[in-house]
């Protein structure tokens, strides 16, 4: 739906994200429209295989006669778009720099150029760049990047400098890397005028992949992620649109932010927590973890300051001295006592930021909070309602699970209620979730008719909440 589309760019903007790579097909035209309008860039890329496939029935059955038509099709369609500035021609492509692939790719960038010569061409690669050889223009160049503008890595931060000593003139850009070397990434960027820009894989959670962002007290495969596992669970942004914690290094990183804090939840005595490479700490940005006292807790204090300190209710427990190496992240290990945790970050003595973690109380009511309160009166609209379980001074209960039974009436209907739970299984399209962290959140659209709609949320032994939606005319 329009409205879906739209607020996924709006919550990518929110987060500091001027770009978007759509892996590994076009996107649709409703999510184009909105980069144009709320000023999105856009990589725009067709084709996850070409003769070689990765599964038994994908793509690659179909290239050979389909993909110039394919090819055509997605460049007449959004040609015209002005978020779009670059093409792909292939993410991972398993035969790239090989004779084949060298062929194919050529194939793809000249058919490319004659439908549009207007943007610059690259290709997400994970492999081997194949042999030296001499572009056309008498360059030198490697197999797999000859016939790009731009040479897309994936998961190669390693080559980054190495090439770029050997091929000067090559301009690059990071078309996907692990949430893990966001600080490594961005300074390099920074600092180099040849490296354009870099996607993390991923912005946003996705359904599929299962797990392959998930972290255990053993080492996961990130290829086999039990049941009942069905997220891929690596995104900065869960699916319900909360942040991550990966997202508030992020935040650090990218200068939205002077400071984050989150907390580690506790592990069993004895225990480790082991990442998949698209993997993070289990953390929270939570001081409330009942039956913890006096266990040591990691806390993870974000920033790009030189000096930490770090404060639990009023007495000065810890500090830090930063340098490049700890990637804007300060560890600190502290016993857990309930009340106020406090970071407080520096540079060159002066004070950049302040946060606070409290301690919260027991779940005593709902809160709705709704991203709209006026819609359209369109099938097209849509409102996203966030449900809160809070204590009774309105503070989140951060490890909240309690079952939500929804209604509404009115003007709108409810066409999705869930969580963000990697793990929970359940359908999104009933009228009773469970919470997840503290929150839930439905997804309310109008019927096509003005007016108004109430969509109350209720659960046992919690105050139950209201919210009002204004469904106007067109």
């Amino acid at each position: 739906m329009d409205r879906a589309e739209e607020r996924k760019v709006e919550l990518l903007l929110a987060r500091g994200y001027n770009a978007v790579r759509t892996s590994h097909n076009p996107p649709s035209t409703a999510f184009l429209n909105a980069c144009d309008r709320l000023g999105m860039l856009v990589m725009e890329e067709p084709f996850d295989c070409w003769n070689v496939g990765k599964n038994p029935d994908d793509y690659a059955l179909y290239f050979k006669d389909h993909w110039h038509d394919d090819l055509a099709a997605m460049v007449g369609r959004d040609g015209n778009h002005p978020s779009v500035i670059l093409w792909s021609i292939g993410n991972e492509i398993p035969e790239t720099g090989t004779p084949a692939g060298v062929e194919t790719a050529r194939m793809l960038a000249d058919a490319l150029r004659r439908l549009d010569d207007t943007r610059p061409i690259t290709q997400a690669i994970n492999t081997a760049n194949g042999p030296d050889v001499t572009r056309a223009d008498g360059r030198p160049d490697q197999a797999a990047t000859q016939f790009l503008d731009v040479a897309g890595y994936n998961y190669k931060l390693f080559a980054y400098e190495r090439d770029h000593a050997r091929f000067p003139d090559r301009v690059f850009v990071g078309t996907e890397s692990y949430p893990r070397d966001v600080d490594t990434i961005w300074r390099r960027t920074d600092q180099s005028a040849w490296l354009i820009g870099d996607f993390v894989w991923t912005a946003m959670d996705y359904l599929g992949e299962s797990g392959i962002g998930r972290s255990d007290l053993a080492t996961p495969d990130p290829s086999r992620a039990p049941y009942p596992w069905f997220n891929g669970y690596c995104g900065d942004i869960d699916i319900i649109g909360q942040q991550k914690p990966q997202s508030l290094l992020r935040d650090v990183v990218w200068g939205l932010s002077p400071l984050e804090l989150a907390v580690q939840r506790p592990l069993p005595e004895g225990a480790s927590e082991r990442m998949t490479p698209w993997g993070w700490r289990d953390e929270l940005q939570s001081w409330t973890w009942p039956g913890a006292e006096g266990r040591p807790l990691s806390v993870a204090i974000y920033t790009r300051g030189d000096h930490v300190e770090l404060l639990l209710n009023g007495k000065l427990v810890a500090e830090r001295t930063l340098t490049e190496k700890d990637a804007s992240v300060a560890q600190i290990i502290l016993p857990y006592a309930p009340g106020r945790l406090v970071a407080r970050a520096y540079r060159a003595g002066r004070r950049i930021g302040e946060r606070m973690l409290e301690t919260a109380g027991v779940a005593a009511t709902l809160r709705l909070t709704a991203d709209r309160s006026r819609l359209r009166a369109d099938r097209d609209d849509l409102a996203f309602v966030t449900v809160e379980v809070t204590d009774q001074a309105g503070r989140l209960v951060p490890d909240a699970v309690h079952v939500l039974r929804s209604a509404i009436r009115g003007s709108a209907e409810l066409v999705a209620f869930g969580n963000a739970n990697p793990r929970g299984v359940a359908s999104f399209q009933q009228p009773v979730a469970k919470s997840w962290h503290g929150r839930a959140l439905a997804v309310c659209r109008p019927t096509g008719q003005s007016g108004r709609a109430v969509l109350t949320v209720e659960s046992e032994n919690l105050r139950p909440a209201m919210i009002s939606l204004d469904c106007a005319g067109r």
